[in-house]
């Protein structure tokens, strides 16, 4: 049998690959943006290295919404040239990820005659011609979103299981700690010492990593030491404060003297005091946060000006610094991610954190899925990101993302290379322009509603 040549070797994850990508249908097509969510969501459980998912995402830039209907076949076809510019990856490692990728059931290839990766698409409606369309296939990541959605929700629940049993095994340690310690300080007797023992054996293994199971079982025990301990103290307790009226008789005397010493204090004997006029205005409690934020904006740039002088001498009045990266700075502190996460709905959904969303979310959406999909250059990320920082480039992409999928930016590229611009002016007003696009999204909501 001839050897053949020109054609990769086949491995049975390839072959299933292709058998899986045969099955994509009306009962299989799935929305893009549900496909990018649920394998993003899925890449920590699925093995993957960083490489290989940036390689997906990028894939996945490059295909439409109406790639992704029943009558139609995700299809991509870049070169190997294009996407190792993309990723900034060597042709191996390039096609180690893309196989790595068929073999874990994410792609499958479809092969021209030739080798080469050619598309076509109807110049009317914009869907692809699959009969002349040879490239990367995307059918199976769509195929299998119903499984990777499973597999993250059965995560969050275990992480959620997870975490309700740490923080109980957390409060049932200190409420057994404290028993402890308070049997031991007033000398009550009790299985104090084998509580202890148990105690200390049992933080011993909760220190090092456990699973769910064992997290569990070391729950119950605690739980089970716990309520021994309970009926202990509370046994001896009773046995302590007898013990401890009897032995000294003047102790009532004391305490009822006491109280009614306190009683006579607290019986009114007539106005002590002036009539207390209580102050009923109304403090504006905006006007104060713009006055209070103002004054640390001007102890901020007095401290960045500080040790600036002329060259005339130290006595002259020392000069503001007025770099376009202070400023960005100082501007970059009025947004946070759950105030972006409002301001950016379109955006907001590519957040992969379930609850309060962090910097380091924000970043990772935007280098994973939004960098790609908007094909921004890596070297206009770069310099975003030495110019603004890494979270201020972040805001700014997500912003980017709103209007093009608007309709408003057609080349998200050149527009953040005019951001760029307009920050080494010190024009670049971000906090602004995010807040100006809410309001503008809200009234054509309310024009849309009206008519």
């Amino acid at each position: 049998m001839s050897k053949p040549s020109g054609f990769r070797a086949m491995t049975p994850g390839i072959s299933q690959a292709q058998t899986l990508a045969e099955q994509w249908g009306p009962h299989t097509a799935v929305e893009k943006k549900r496909a990018v969510l649920a394998f993003n969501k899925a890449a920590s459980l699925l093995g993957l290295h960083a490489q290989a998912i940036q390689l997906m995402n990028c894939l996945l830039s490059f295909t439409r919404e109406c790639d992704w209907e029943a009558d139609s076949r995700p299809l991509a076809w870049p070169d190997n040239q294009r996407l190792m510019c993309e990723q900034n990856m060597s042709l191996a490692t390039l096609k180690r990820a893309l196989r790595r990728l068929a073999e874990t059931g994410f792609i499958a290839f479809k092969d021209s005659p030739s080798g080469r990766r050619v598309g076509r698409r109807n110049p009317h409606t914009g869907k692809i011609s699959i009969e002349r369309t040879y490239g990367i296939d995307l059918s199976p990541l769509g195929i299998r979103v119903f499984e990777l959605e499973e597999k993250v929700e059965a995560q969050e629940r275990l992480q959620a299981q997870t975490r309700a049993l740490a923080q109980q095994f957390t409060r049932d340690r200190k409420m057994l700690a404290s028993y402890i310690e308070s049997a031991l300080a007033n000398q009550m007797e009790g299985p104090w010492k084998e509580c202890t023992a148990e105690l200390d054996q049992l933080v011993l293994v909760r220190r090092s990593r456990c699973t769910t199971e064992i997290l569990e079982g070391l729950c119950q025990r605690l739980r089970d030491v716990l309520e021994r301990a309970r009926t202990a103290y509370a046994a001896a307790a009773d046995k302590f404060e007898a013990g401890a009226a009897a032995s000294n008789p003047l102790t009532q005397a004391r305490e009822a003297a006491y109280a009614s010493q306190q009683a006579i204090k607290m019986s009114p004997s007539g106005r002590t005091n002036e009539l207390h006029i209580q102050d009923t205005s109304q403090k504006n409690i905006r006007t104060l946060y713009e006055k209070e934020r103002s004054s640390a904006r001007a102890e901020q740039l007095d401290l960045l000006s500080a040790g600036l002088t002329r060259e005339e001498g130290s006595g002259n009045e020392p000069e503001r610094n007025e770099r376009v990266e202070q400023i960005k700075k100082i501007e970059a502190g009025q947004i946070d991610p759950i105030t972006l996460r409002v301001l950016c709905p379109e955006f907001a959904q590519w957040l992969v954190s379930g609850g309060r969303p962090t910097w380091n979310d924000v970043v990772r959406a935007v280098e994973t899925v939004l960098k790609p999909s908007l094909q921004i250059p890596q070297s206009t990320w770069a310099a975003a990101c030495r110019l603004l920082g890494r979270e201020t480039a972040a805001c700014a992409v997500a912003l980017i993302y709103e209007k093009h999928v608007a309709g408003l930016i057609d080349s998200p590229g050149a527009y953040l290379n005019g951001m760029l611009s307009k920050a080494e002016k010190g024009q670049l007003r971000l906090p602004s322009s995010l807040f100006h696009w809410r309001k503008q999204r809200k009234d054509a909501s309310s024009n849309t509603s009206s008519a």
